[in-house]
């Protein structure tokens, strides 16, 4: 099918490949910046082999970030110009479903693509580039799962909801305004179940055992009138090796889960001056501001 090219098509493209060029410079710019060589300034503070290695990981990403954006943006580029998506709307159009199955047939199929073209870039980043560097901890079998399991809750969450907003689109006035709508509160409802119905089915919490590290963290966070509730610790190590922390809940239930590889590698100190860090984000409202 040949493709049809009209101002909104040209503007979606143009702004498409804007924001790619934005973060392509970004990252080239990243790139120019990485030095192995420890910064005086962190002259015995930073270990130097370490340094130049956490250098050469940033480079390394960096470098395959760009390698699969190029490969995915060249994909999206020619799918477009030879008319895929009109070829494959004529496709499923032919199914002869009602508008709203007829559109997540569609919907399907390009997460099916999309999927498929991501995999490979998705498996050697797991299993080779985080292999070299020792982040990996991911098995073959725990791969797969979480694969299937992914896939399963987009089934099961996802399917419903562009059901909604498909259906929205269809049979109500003002379609655009009640689909915001109805995607603002169900991402607002998943962000604050997904801790204690989704990520479970990933990963295994348990409540902090160490009274010492506990006392502290409640008491850090009570200095910064931080309304926390609850502290969980998480088996990063199941995946990787690397270290981290997060927070969830809304209003005045705030939780923190701890990766274990985090309490394994920071003294208490070290890991509340981490937490203290990020508790700063949260006051500063650096992320609802995205910084």
């Amino acid at each position: 099918m040949a493709p049809e090219f009209n101002l909104l098509a040209i503007t979606l493209m143009l702004v498409l490949l804007l924001l790619w060029k934005l973060d392509f410079i970004a990252t080239i710019l990243t790139l120019k910046n990485l030095r192995p060589e420890l910064p005086e300034e962190f002259q015995g503070v930073w270990d130097d082999e370490k340094y130049a290695k956490a250098q050469h990981y940033e480079r390394a990403q960096a470098s395959f970030g760009i390698t699969s954006s190029i490969y995915s943006l060249t994909i999206l580029l020619v799918f477009w110009t030879i008319g895929g998506f009109g070829w494959l709307d004529t496709l499923v159009r032919a199914w002869g479903f009602g508008n709203v199955v007829t559109g997540l047939c569609y919907i399907g199929l390009m997460y099916l693509g999309s999927w498929l073209i991501s995999l490979p870039f998705d498996i050697y980043h797991t299993f080779a580039l985080e292999e070299r560097f020792g982040f990996n901890k991911t098995t073959r079998a725990t791969y797969i799962g979480d694969q299937i399991k992914s896939h399963l809750m987009m089934a099961l969450i996802g399917l419903p909801i562009m059901a909604l907003i498909l259906w929205i689109f269809y049979s109500v006035d003002n379609a655009w305004i009640f689909a915001w709508l109805s995607f603002t509160v169900i991402s607002l409802a998943l962000t604050y179940l997904a801790p204690s119905l989704i990520l479970p089915l990933f990963n295994k919490f348990s409540p902090l055992e160490d009274e010492e590290l506990n006392k502290s963290i409640q008491s850090m966070a009570k200095k910064c009138d931080f309304p926390l509730t609850e502290i969980s610790v998480m088996d990063g190590s199941k995946r990787s090796s690397k270290s981290n922390a997060f927070f969830t809940g809304f209003g005045k239930r705030k939780k923190i889960a701890l990766y274990d590889t985090l309490i394994e590698s920071q003294s208490t100190d070290e890991l509340v001056a981490v937490l203290a860090h990020e508790i700063g984000h949260f006051k500063k409202k650096h992320i609802v501001q995205r910084l």
